[in-house]
């Protein structure tokens, strides 16, 4: 819901919120390994009235299988950022790409591996500078409810380290219907 709402704000120009700004008006390059488009995805984009036309989702990776007959394949932080490379000055609006759970995408990466992490994170981080684009990367949490919020995320610290600012959702525990957005972590601003 937090990400189809964000496409919404930026596909729309919405003001974000918690200031008086507006998004600009662009594009999101969307991929997402648990949610179905047609009965998940584009419901919750509906429902946070996006600009569908501007929400472009990246279901698979054309390829060829072993055979060399065509195939698809699940898009690949280690074997396709070039792809992304290109797909981007084809979108040249475009602000921001989601991609839900990261964990979906390391595609034989040790998740636990600080140096796998960073390996693959930086290579995105160098797409979203010379793209100047948003990243947003959702990851699930541990079960280790006592840690710090810095140690919540499953696998490697790095994905926390290596990104500019972090969020926590959690249960507010005095009301069990109500969800917190929380900062765990913020490079840029206040």
């Amino acid at each position: 819901l937090l990400t189809a709402t964000m496409a919404a704000i930026i596909s729309k120009g919405y003001k974000w919120p918690l200031e008086d700004s507006s998004s600009p008006i662009g594009s999101v390059v969307l991929l997402s390994a648990e949610d179905d488009p047609a009965d998940t995805i584009r419901p919750r984009l509906d429902a946070a009235e996006a600009d569908c036309r501007r929400v472009h989702i990246l279901q698979s990776i054309k390829d060829k299988g072993e055979d060399g007959k065509p195939t698809e394949r699940m898009f690949s932080l280690q074997k396709d950022i070039k792809v992304l490379e290109e797909m981007l000055p084809t979108l040249p609006d475009c602000r921001m790409l989601i991609i839900d759970p990261i964990s979906a995408y390391l595609d034989g990466a040790e998740s636990h591996n600080n140096s796998d992490v960073r390996g693959l994170l930086a290579p995105l981080a160098k797409v979203a500078t010379d793209h100047k684009i948003a990243v947003v990367l959702v990851q699930h949490l541990n079960k280790n409810i006592g840690n710090n919020a810095m140690y919540r995320a499953m696998g490697s610290i790095a994905f926390i380290a290596a990104a500019r600012a972090a969020y926590i959702v959690t249960k507010d525990k005095d009301n069990p219907d109500r969800r917190l957005v929380m900062p765990v972590k913020n490079n840029l601003a206040k």
